[in-house]
């Protein structure tokens, strides 16, 4: 397999078993289910953790989310020390891991996911925004839930040079994400490079999104956090609830809070 940006490793292959099949499986549950997710941005590789997996791990295994959203991921580049992070953290939470991301440094920069349940399709979108400083992955992955239901789990890092550019790089997701699928639920978690109420907020939540944590707090910087860049969207819109949702500070492990959300998705 080439390494065309995204990195699948054998634990993730023996893990996911057949990951790649091309169409997602319908639900077989009721169309109700409740999951917990996080989001994590950690900084340039987890700069302010050392590198190191364990401090991540053990934050992760505090809060027993279903699935980890993570963005800005080094894999094996000069800044980490040459260090296979997200596949450490898999091995320490006992999840699975998937990684989307482009080349940098001596390896690899992007987002990731981690899921306590295996995943049966994983796919990804490398946008190339007009006016944007960099590509810009964004992965997703369709998990079998233990009820028998299907959700889709999207984790991004959206461009900032300008709320055009964001907005443009939604509309590209947008284009990507539902070309073969509008019906299974899909969450997009992540940091938006957006503040709460601006344009590119507006748009995601006028076109796909509901916002299911509007209201919950700002998210950076980690000590006095004054703006709102991390979100949990869910579609399709309306369909979504949430009865705990925090906004968590680890300045020792990253410039942005982290969220932990339990989010219910209830059919229509």
């Amino acid at each position: 397999m080439k390494r065309t940006g995204i990195i699948l490793t054998a634990f993730l292959l023996l893990a996911a078993g057949n990951a790649f099949s091309q169409e997602a499986a319908p639900s077989g549950g009721d169309g109700t289910f409740t999951l917990r997710v996080m989001s994590m941005n950690i900084r340039m590789g987890g700069e302010y953790g050392g590198y190191l997996s364990a401090p991540f791990s053990e934050f992760i295994k505090e809060y027993d989310p279903d699935v980890v959203c993570l963005q800005e991921v080094d894999w094996k580049t000069a800044r980490n020390g040459g260090r296979d992070w997200l596949n450490s953290v898999a091995a320490e939470t006992g999840m699975f891991p998937y990684y989307a991301s482009r080349t940098y440094s001596t390896g690899f920069f992007g987002v990731a996911i981690l899921s306590k349940y295996p995943f049966f399709k994983a796919e990804k979108i490398m946008s190339d925004i007009e006016g944007a400083g960099e590509l810009r992955p964004t992965g997703w992955v369709y998990i079998s839930l233990p009820d028998g239901n299907t959700v889709r789990v999207c984790s991004t890092h959206l461009a900032l040079e300008s709320s055009q550019i964001t907005i443009r790089h939604l509309a590209d997701l947008h284009s990507k994400l539902f070309a073969e699928d509008e019906r299974t639920p899909t969450l997009l978690i992540g940091d938006f490079n957006a503040d709460e109420g601006s344009d590119p907020i507006v748009y995601a939540t006028r076109n796909r999104w509901q916002d299911i944590g509007a209201g919950t707090g700002k998210t950076i910087p980690a000590t006095g956090p004054t703006r709102r860049l991390d979100y949990v969207m869910g579609n399709p819109k309306g369909s979504w609830s949430t009865t705990n949702y925090q906004v968590i500070a680890r300045p020792d492990l990253s410039d942005h809070c982290f969220i932990m959300a339990d989010v219910t998705y209830t059919a229509e």
